[in-house]
């Protein structure tokens, strides 16, 4: 028979760069004094500062809107029960997991099509670290063969964010190869953070720079979900 013509169904989001930085001023006499080489390690430093500017930009936008998430382009936020992507707060276990990991994989698309999302990632703040690696060695190394955890289970990876305000929330993300979620960016041709060095003439020393543009934004409320904790 004959094709049939279709078209595609899309969403519309969007984020922009911002540019981050600061001067920081070197005079002769503390270049002379610096015994210890705090200064010659300075390149890393700065690495270290924008890495951490990045992280918090990050975190910035899960807890934006009470930690409800940013709004989308639908009008709601990131995180709402019509998204499908808000549970029932309980304190972290792994029955609360289990119906996290079982919403992510029943999503469906724009035109209401199952769109088979992997859970990858389970965020949780430094206060639930330890009881998160508990929970999930109980699956991966459990005393009955019967209490095994699935492949999928295993290749949950834990990652521990410090600055998560809440100490009982977490989250569940999903395998970037399998929808997009939260997507950052650089100014083409300038990744990463960019720094200047400049001589001074009327002051006895050196200014060096360090400018970041950076952006960041959800492009797809169905790579994350999120329980408030108890």
């Amino acid at each position: 028979g004959e094709f049939k013509s279709g078209t595609l169904t899309e969403e519309r989001q969007s984020y922009r760069l911002a540019t981050y930085g600061n001067v920081i001023n070197i005079s002769r006499q503390v270049i002379i004094n610096d015994d210890l080489g705090a200064f010659v390690d300075l390149a890393r430093r700065i690495g270290q500062a924008s890495a951490a500017t990045e992280a918090q930009l990050l975190v910035d936008l899960l807890l934006a809107n009470s930690a409800a998430g940013p709004t989308m382009s639908d009008g709601k936020a990131l995180f709402h029960v019509d998204h499908k992507n808000l549970q029932t707060a309980a304190a972290f276990d792994l029955t609360p997991l289990s119906i996290m990991r079982t919403a992510m994989r029943k999503q469906v698309g724009l035109t209401g099509e199952l769109i088979s999302i992997d859970p990858k990632f389970l965020l949780v703040p430094a206060e639930l670290e330890t009881i998160a690696e508990q929970k999930l060695r109980t699956v991966l190394y459990p005393a009955a063969s019967a209490n095994a955890a699935t492949d999928s289970m295993k290749s949950l990876e834990i990652v521990v964010e410090p600055r998560l305000v809440s100490a009982t929330a977490y989250y569940l993300g999903a395998d970037p190869a399998s929808v997009d979620g939260l997507e950052y960016a650089y100014l083409e041709g300038e990744q990463g953070v960019q720094t200047e060095m400049k001589a001074g003439f009327e002051v006895d020393g050196i200014s060096i720079k360090a400018r970041l543009d950076f952006g960041a934004g959800f492009v797809d409320h169905r790579a994350f979900q999120r329980n408030p904790g108890v």
